[in-house]
């Protein structure tokens, strides 16, 4: 299929929202279909009800959204819902490698697949799929960039808990003393003074991201199904894009240098692989503020310009095209 006005896209997601944590991305991309397609060519669903949305719409594409480990997720009469309404089905899959050892699944069923991992990548055996990383979204993650002066926080964290970012916040709590830090998210332990364990709303977070001189990044090192190869992450998660967009500058913690393919280090974003370069950095942002303005500007213009929904968009229709 071509990305032409006669092309129609439904976007869905492969698990149901009552388990499914990132169903906004799906409107995320149902929004970067529309700024590509004529808005009326675009439609999202959740999974329950997909099935039905594909036999009233007939798309001429369907994307699939998401993690295929909930193994009862109805994905098979998904892929014969899109055959019959001669569909092409595409899946992208946003956890890997956490979850590879389902790929099996997910190979069985659709035409293409999107892998969000670049070192998962070749350990599929599917005749067609491509490497696709995460995005921001336009109208859910953009900010003004605010002056220095102007932020309230000194360094800000929106996440889950994983053992790994709990571990580097423990051995940085106590350089970050006196400094304005909040860190919100689920699983937090009491020992992190700063630490709140609240879920923000997507909107709410770039908003707290816009208020903060820096925005810490660091992944994810959890398992939950990956012992077939035990692959190591490569790709750097959508918060890189969405703080970028918010208007702040990140520190990011060095699992890997990948990062660097998408935002030039020292120019659009600072890495870190030691806790007490996070101190340091802060009182860097204080005593060079218009440098590390220039910064976030700089990564804010690289995502609007290469790493939006729209962007993903283009590069799936181009794809199914091919």
């Amino acid at each position: 299929m071509r990305p032409t006005a006669s092309a129609k896209v439904l976007v869905t997601s492969l698990s149901p929202d009552a388990v499914n944590h990132n169903a906004a991305i799906r409107a995320y991309l149902r929004d970067g279909f529309a700024e590509v397609l004529d808005a009326g060519a675009v439609r999202d669903s959740p999974l329950e009800l997909a099935e039905e949305a594909i036999a009233g719409f007939r798309p001429s594409l369907v994307v699939g959204l998401g993690s295929v480990a909930v193994e009862a997720a109805p994905l098979r009469s998904l892929a014969r819902s899109a055959r019959r309404a001669g569909a092409r089905l595409a899946f992208w899959l946003h956890d890997d490698p956490y979850e590879f050892d389902y790929a099996l699944r997910a190979e069985a069923l659709a035409d293409h697949l999107f892998t969000n991992d670049r070192w998962a990548l070749p350990h599929y055996r599917h005749p067609s799929v491509s490497h696709l990383p995460l995005a921001a979204c336009r109208r859910t993650h953009l900010r003004p960039v605010r002056p220095m002066a102007e932020r309230t926080l000194d360094l800000f964290f929106c996440g889950a808990a994983f053992p790994n970012r709990i571990a580097l916040l423990e051995r940085a709590q106590p350089s970050l003393s006196g400094h304005r830090v909040e860190v919100f998210g689920t699983g937090w332990p009491a020992s992190l003074a700063f630490a709140e364990n609240t879920r923000l709303s997507a909107a709410a977070m770039a908003d707290r991201t816009s208020a903060a001189r820096l925005v810490l990044a660091v992944g994810r090192d959890l398992d939950i199904a990956n012992r077939r190869y035990r692959l190591p992450a490569s790709t750097p998660g959508p918060r890189v894009f969405e703080a970028a967009l918010a208007g702040t500058p990140q520190l990011c913690f060095t699992a890997g240098l990948e990062i660097l393919d998408y935002l030039d280090e020292g120019r659009e974003i600072l890495l870190f692989d030691d806790v007490q370069e996070i101190a340091e950095a802060i009182a860097r942002s204080h005593r060079e503020p218009a440098a590390f303005l220039a910064m976030a500007e700089r990564a804010r213009a690289r995502v609007l310009d290469a790493h939006t929904y729209r962007h993903r968009a283009e590069t799936i229709l181009a794809a199914m095209a091919a």
